[in-house]
Parts: C-alpha cells; sequence; structure tokens
C-alpha cells in the first residue's frame, strides 16, 4: 500500500468503526463501501473505481447506487 494510503487507511479506519457501531445502535442501514469497493479494486484495479483513490470514478457512483438500491428494496 502506498505510503499515502497508508496514513489514509490510520485516519480513515477509526472513522468507519464508529459508524458501523452507529448503524448498529440504531438499526440503520449501512453500505459498506468500502470494503465493497476492495472487493471491486480486487478484480479491475482501484483507479477504474476512483482515480485518485477518494472519489468515485462515474463506475464508483454508479456501483454505489447499485449496491444502495440493492440495499434497500
Amino acid at each position: 500500500m502506498a505510503q499515502g494510503r497508508t496514513e489514509w487507511r490510520t485516519d480513515l479506519d477509526p472513522k468507519i468503526q464508529a459508524v458501523r457501531g452507529l448503524a448498529r445502535k440504531y438499526s440503520a442501514h449501512l453500505l459498506a463501501a468500502d470494503g465493497m469497493f476492495a472487493g471491486l479494486a480486487a478484480t479491475t484495479g482501484p483507479e477504474h473505481w476512483a482515480a485518485d483513490g477518494v472519489h468515485p470514478t462515474p463506475a464508483g457512483h454508479a456501483a454505489l447506487a447499485a449496491a444502495w438500491l440493492r440495499l434497500v428494496a
């Protein structure tokens, strides 16, 4: 993992855990986008989904929308 991304994970992982905890506490729908994108990136490479590693590409937005619809349908 690139140095910058390692630093991102150090900052991001506790926030992900906090959001997961809140979703459990309030029985809210949670789209685990981080894991979803990790799985997608394993098959095509991360740049297809988020060219800068953060902001989704059109394909990334489409994947999020489809996952959200599956989650709440």
